[in-house]
């Protein structure tokens, strides 16, 4: 199988959630973008290659991808008013993802940084009538829906919402209206990012909410915690946790973790 094209997991797509009754599509005015790209060998996690390796990375990336698609599955499931899109990457993975979240809305992300491409996102949800859109990417597996429920709350009460991570950045940021000023000129990847966000929120006076501090998974020290974390509390991410748990792949496109979650 070609290194670009990994395969679906063993056990087939995420479960779609149950449809809601009497919620007609109007209702549905909550967006939840998932920020995502194919895994690939070579370009899946690079950071976190450097550490572990490109198999192991490509097989971890796989199985982060598919913890984040579970729980967006469940709040899907639990939430009525949100639809699921997948913004994904590259251009042709389109159908890939549509395999794995047949449930969920798919479109290409746009060129340009990673500001740039969030941006496009969000623009085009508003201008499809969300009131609320919440953004997420896939590093962060360990992720709860119930994290990313009460970021739509704190929606109803705020203007921009982030989930600031342990490194400096930010693994969810969550608005009611376009905010270009928030992803402009934002250096990517370091430590000021959500200082920046935070102090453009209010020099163009919006209200911001925090949620708890989390933990991107970028390299082997981030990898290490989550490792330790699911050791004690493995259903935040099964599939991660099947996949620290697995020997490292010996090559090939680091083979599917071997489970996907279910949404409730």
């Amino acid at each position: 199988m070609p290194h670009d094209a990994p395969r679906a997991p063993r056990t087939g797509p995420v479960a779609p959630p149950v449809a809601p009754h009497n919620a007609p599509h109007n209702a549905h005015d909550e967006r939840l973008i998932v920020m995502a790209k194919r895994p690939a060998l070579g370009r899946a996690k690079t950071r976190l290659a450097r550490d572990v390796g490109p198999e192991r990375a490509l097989q971890l990336a796989q199985a982060f991808l598919v913890d984040t698609l579970g729980k967006v599955a469940a709040l899907v499931h639990t939430r009525p008013t949100v639809r699921a899109q997948i913004a994904y990457a590259p251009e042709d993975a389109g159908r890939w993802f549509e395999a794995q979240a047949p449930w969920a809305e798919h479109t290409p992300q746009s060129d340009g940084d990673l500001g740039h491409r969030m941006e496009a996102a969000l623009a085009a949800a508003f201008a499809d009538g969300a009131a609320r859109c919440v953004v997420i990417g896939t590093d962060a597996p360990h992720l709860a829906a119930d994290t990313l429920a009460a970021a739509f709350d704190a929606l109803r009460g705020a203007d921009v919402c982030l989930g600031p991570a342990r490194d400096g950045g930010y693994y969810l940021i969550g608005l009611t209206a376009p905010q270009p000023t928030l992803f402009r000129g934002v250096p990517w990847s370091t430590d000021t990012v959500l200082e920046i966000t935070l102090r453009r929120a209010a020099a163009a006076a919006l209200r911001a909410r925090l949620l708890p501090v989390e933990s991107d998974i970028d390299d082997g020290a981030d990898l290490a915690r989550l490792a330790a974390l699911l050791g004690q509390r493995p259903t935040l991410a099964p599939a991660t946790d099947t996949a620290l748990r697995a020997e490292t792949p010996s090559g090939g496109d680091g083979g599917p973790p071997s489970r996907a979650p279910s949404p409730p």
